[in-house]
């Protein structure tokens, strides 16, 4: 069973839910047989910044307000290779593409056993970055955006069913790395919630509001 199925548009005037915990089950079991594309690594210094440039795989052309996540975290203190969360942070592409994550300040302060920072990215429309849903760990390693001239490529997507695909990746990475729901990313939940009505289901809850 393939993530794109988990979010469809309603097919009548009934909204669909946002299914998170049939989401995250679902990509969980798909991703579980493939191999990560990268390995952890431990992040012994600070590395930042991470910048880069998202562009549209077939024009070459950059694409803005695409929201750039990045992540950190912990080996487990007691259970070998479980990790836990840091913390995360979001940022937008400019109207260039461009994207800086300045987080220098935020490694210096990391405590022991951190992982190397991990990138996610999504901008409805578009593919995700990384377009399959890699979980283990979850997203791109962010060492690529450390060196001057990184970019990353996303494909634009039109149909219903591609587009679900797409927003089903991103938020199955970001539920493997405790980040759904997006409490501490204000910006990308908002984010969401604007896909999930273009794909005809109910928004998520908004947490300003107390989850209503």
């Amino acid at each position: 069973m393939a993530p794109a199925r988990v979010l469809r548009r309603a097919r009548s005037g009934a909204g669909l839910g946002w299914r998170v915990a049939a989401l995250a089950l679902i990509v969980l079991a798909v991703s579980g047989t493939a191999r990560a594309q990268d390995e952890d690594a431990m992040l012994k210094a600070p590395a930042g910044p991470y910048r880069g440039r998202v562009l549209e795989a077939q024009t070459g052309q950059p694409i803005p307000d695409a929201v750039v996540v990045i992540l950190w975290q912990r080996l487990d203190d007691e259970i070998a290779g479980v990790r836990r969360l840091v913390t995360a942070q979001e940022t937008f592409t400019n109207s260039n593409g461009e994207f800086v994550h300045d987080v220098r300040a935020v490694e210096a302060k990391l405590p022991p056993r951190t992982l190397a920072p991990r990138v996610l990215m999504f901008r409805p429309g578009y593919t995700s970055v990384p377009d399959r849903p890699q979980v283990r760990p979850p997203g791109l390693a962010a060492a690529r955006f450390a060196a001057p001239g990184a970019t990353a490529m996303m494909t634009a997507v039109t149909d219903v069913e591609d587009r679900s695909e797409a927003f089903n990746t991103f938020v199955a990475m970001l539920s493997a790395a405790r980040l759904f729901p997006a409490t501490q990313l204000p910006d990308t939940a908002e984010l969401l919630r604007f896909e999930l009505q273009a794909l005809g289901a109910r928004p998520l809850p908004d947490p300003s509001r107390g989850g209503r």
